[in-house]
């Protein structure tokens, strides 16, 4: 396991340095002082650079005999994990395709659905409460445009 969580840490931090790489040449801020197109992935970087050192201090800190258990990658909340994964994998390819509203109209109560919500009202509340919530936060607020469906663009 503590092989595993090395080479979880270093995948993080080498993904944290290659985003910072690839995003240099985007501005931090726009004329106006507004957040650029380099403020988000930035961020997330610097999470993903500290996230891989805080991994590689715990493999450090825990000694004890019990990491040396093996995980069951098999078990069935691994499996709902797996799942979940490959919802947002398909999420994300859905984006450039159907936008964000369409996706996440479908995303948000699959996922909920996965993890055990059952009720047909407080999926469809609930769903429309955060695709309306992000909406009005990045349209209306942050001035910051979602994804748009490829077929509604204009050519």
């Amino acid at each position: 396991m503590r092989t595993q969580n090395f080479f979880v840490g270093m995948f993080s931090l080498i993904l944290g340095i290659a985003i910072i790489f690839f995003s240099r040449n985007m501005p931090m801020f726009d004329e106006n002082g507004i957040l650029g197109e380099r403020f988000w992935p930035y961020a997330l970087a610097w999470l993903f650079i500290g996230l891989g050192i805080i991994q590689w201090l715990s493999i450090y800190f825990q000694r004890s005999a019990a990491n040396r258990e093996k995980a069951d990658l098999s078990s069935y909340p691994v499996r709902k994990a797996y799942g979940v994964a490959a919802l947002m994998v398909i999420y994300a390819v859905a984006l450039c395709y159907a936008g964000f509203i369409v996706s996440s109209l479908i995303l948000i109560p699959a996922i909920m659905w996965v993890m055990g919500e059952r009720r047909p009202l407080f999926l469809a509340i609930t769903t429309a409460l955060i695709v309306l919530c992000i909406y009005i936060s990045f349209e209306v607020v942050f001035n910051s445009p979602l994804p748009e469906s490829i077929f509604s663009e204009s050519f």
